[in-house]
């Protein structure tokens, strides 16, 4: 069970690093000092699927630590 939960525990690390190459510089760079019209405009719906897709796959990584460490 413990290798098994490694082995997952592994692909989560990978998916996590993976979703979030995939996302979309978030800045602007220096143009964001000064605001931007992005400020009135909501998320794209890409950003917010890759955004719960981030959140869930962290989540689940996250417990998979945690059940790694206390099955120790």
């Amino acid at each position: 069970m413990f290798e098994t939960m490694l082995i997952v525990h592994l692909v989560l690390a990978m998916a996590v690093i993976g979703i979030v190459v995939l996302q979309g510089p978030k800045g602007e760079g220096l143009g964001a000092i000064g605001g931007s019209a992005r400020l009135f405009h909501g998320p794209r719906p890409r950003e917010t699927l890759m955004l719960r897709l981030t959140t869930a796959v962290s989540i689940l990584f996250i417990f998979s630590a945690t059940y790694l460490v206390l099955s120790r």
